[in-house]
């Protein structure tokens, strides 16, 4: 074997090991980030589904026919993109500048700012609907509903970023309440 031929068979072993090295690190990540979901998505869901256990009966009364749909905003937001990391943090999935698209949650939020613009209009008089006209604390307290409302809908406006499954991740991440052990700040 000549001096070139070894110098370009020791380069493509120099090559092959610097992209086992890569996958082994992407590998690795995914693995890490992963565990982190595992402990991420439950403690979003409990926090949301909490949230919203309070809030039953003034979504039914807010929604009507659409309440169903709203008492589901956790899991559907929350859960299908918790679902979706999950998938994308396979041990083996090559993620290393991949992007993941966030259809499905964008889809989901629109059709929640649609009830929401649905009922803004007529927010206040859900509300207070079989409570006496007079009774001001009642009206005030539906005003601040119907504030909170909008203040639900401009979040959900706000654009879903695609983003690699670890930024993802992250993102996931800054929105839980109260960090699970062993996530790293």
């Amino acid at each position: 074997m000549s001096l070139i031929q070894r110098r370009a068979a020791l380069a493509g072993v120099a090559v092959l090991a610097l992209l086992g090295a890569v996958y082994a690190g992407n590998c690795v990540k995914n693995v890490v980030t992963a565990r982190r979901v595992d402990l991420i998505c439950p403690a979003l869901t409990i926090s949301a589904q909490e949230r919203l256990l309070n809030s039953r009966e003034l979504f039914a009364r807010l929604f009507e026919a659409d309440a169903p749909l709203m008492q589901q905003m956790p899991d559907a937001i929350v859960g299908s993109t918790c679902g979706r990391l999950r998938r994308e943090l396979a041990w083996y999935q090559w993620n290393l500048g991949r992007t993941v698209r966030m259809d499905e949650t964008r889809a989901t939020r629109q059709q929640l700012v649609t009830v929401i613009d649905r009922t803004l209009p007529v927010c206040v008089e859900r509300a207070t609907r079989g409570i006496e006209a007079d009774d001001e604390l009642h009206r005030e307290l539906a005003t601040a509903a119907c504030q909170m409302l909008k203040t639900l809908r401009s979040s959900l406006d706000t654009p879903v970023q695609d983003a690699s499954p670890w930024a993802l991740a992250d993102q996931l991440e800054r929105l839980t309440p109260t960090r699970p052990r062993g996530l790293h700040q």
